[in-house]
């Protein structure tokens, strides 16, 4: 069979069948999450709904929500409306994540996304006109609208930086940047354009020494690489469930160091922020909010959603968080050695020090080696047509396109992102 007919299939069409049977919605339904076969990353891929003609590589947006995951929200949906049975919040997520992270449950809460924990976080740290905000510059929106909005509200003074083309560039770069004003630290630990881990524990270190609060977006390393806040030293965190921890969309959490949760202004409370409130009283009476982090987690919930992301969490520990980050590595290394065999023609620009690695890389293809206008968009547009599902970065003119591996994916699916670059971009006469 020639190649291109057998990789355009995604991945032939007998490893196709071989990880995508038909199976009905019984098939799944209430089958515990212990008796799915793990013994090979092919039998693992038996637990995911995605159509087996859709290579996607574009996990740093969503993962793919496997069956056990959208069983348990399904069954939690059903039995609310079956009992009328209200979910109320009883601290099992927090408590299971924060095992996870290496902290308190008490410092750990609840949010719908890693937006709405930096807005708690960026609101809630005190600040002055003049103090300044160091951030980088590659932000996703949601990890910088706030602190740009604060600036404009408050005059407190934002400064950009480069990202290093090392952990240790990377360090050096944010030294330089402090002056006597800086009293944040405001960056990601895997930024969402390229990819690339930052040294977060130097970093932290590094703003700890200074007396400089420290705070990350953690949007992706939960489910990709293992970590531990209490090693890591941060002040903040922000992270979600539904990128590599593959748990619903709509679902994130924030953690704040237990010494800094009474320091943390908290600006939006409701039903579970507080222990008690009483109208009929003269004046009307509240207690102050609770000592703990789910006190930003305030009002009405998803409780289904909830319970997607502890069956997240269960089937994260099942397939086994080790073997889970030797995967996604080994992924991703196969990736670049793949793109560096078009060194000429490409420009990696994630870091190469193992420290900078993880499950994602943002490249180039060089202008003068293709007759695209715009190659970068004009490559994801074209490989989204062959089935193939990327991440054309454009904010903050870094121009680049995004590929994110996964443990459900296969070094045949880069085999094929890899052809369809080089049809794309340098082969004449091909016709697209």
């Amino acid at each position: 069979m020639d190649r291109k007919i057998f990789l355009k299939t995604g991945l032939g069409a007998a490893l196709a069948s071989s990880i995508s049977p038909v199976w009905g919605k019984s098939k799944h339904q209430n089958t515990p999450i212990s008796d799915y076969d793990i013994s090979d990353w092919g039998k693992i891929r038996k637990a995911f709904p995605i159509k087996s003609n859709i290579n996607f590589l574009n996990n740093g947006t969503m993962g793919i929500t496997p069956y056990p995951v959208l069983n348990a929200i399904n069954e939690s949906f059903t039995q609310i409306a079956e009992n009328a049975r209200y979910p109320h919040h009883n601290n099992d997520l927090e408590t299971k994540l924060a095992t996870l992270l290496g902290c308190s449950a008490d410092e750990v809460g609840i949010t719908k996304n890693v937006s709405e924990g930096i807005n708690h976080i960026a609101w809630g740290i005190p600040l002055k006109k003049g103090d300044e905000v160091i951030i980088t510059q590659h932000e996703h929106i949601g990890g910088c609208a706030a602190w740009m909005r604060r600036s404009q509200l408050d005059g407190v003074k934002i400064k950009t930086i480069p990202i290093g083309n090392s952990a240790e560039a990377c360090l050096d770069i944010i030294k330089r940047a402090i002056s006597s004003k800086t009293k944040v630290i405001a960056v990601p630990h895997i930024p969402c354009t390229t990819g690339q881990v930052l040294p977060v524990r130097e970093i932290c270190t590094l703003a700890r020494e200074k007396g400089i609060i420290s705070v990350l977006d953690g949007a992706h390393p939960l489910g990709m690489l293992q970590f531990n806040l209490k090693e890591i030293g941060c002040d903040y965190y922000a992270g979600c469930f539904h990128k590599w921890m593959l748990g619903p969309i709509g679902t994130g959490w924030m953690y704040i160091r237990k010494e800094l949760i009474e320091k943390t202004r908290i600006t939006h409370v409701a039903a579970y922020s507080v222990n008690a409130f009483d109208m009929s009283a003269e004046p009307p009476q509240m207690d102050l909010p609770i000592s703990k982090v789910s006190r930003y987690a305030y009002g009405t919930f998803s409780g289904p959603h909830i319970q997607g992301c502890l069956a997240a969490i269960d089937w994260y520990q099942h397939v086994g968080p080790d073997r889970i980050e030797k995967r996604v590595k080994e992924l991703n290394s196969y990736l670049r050695k793949s793109l560096e065999n078009e060194a000429d023609k490409i420009e990696i620009l994630n870091a190469n020090d193992i420290q900078s690695q993880g499950g994602q890389l943002g490249f180039r293809i060089n202008p003068t080696h293709t007759t695209e206008i715009n190659p970068q968009q004009g490559f994801v547009n074209f490989a989204r047509k062959n089935g193939v599902i990327l991440r054309y970065v454009g904010e903050n003119k870094v121009d680049c396109i995004r590929v994110s591996t996964h443990y459900y994916n296969y070094k045949s699916q880069i085999d094929l992102l890899i052809d369809l670059l080089q049809q794309y971009a340098w082969k004449s006469g091909n016709k697209r």
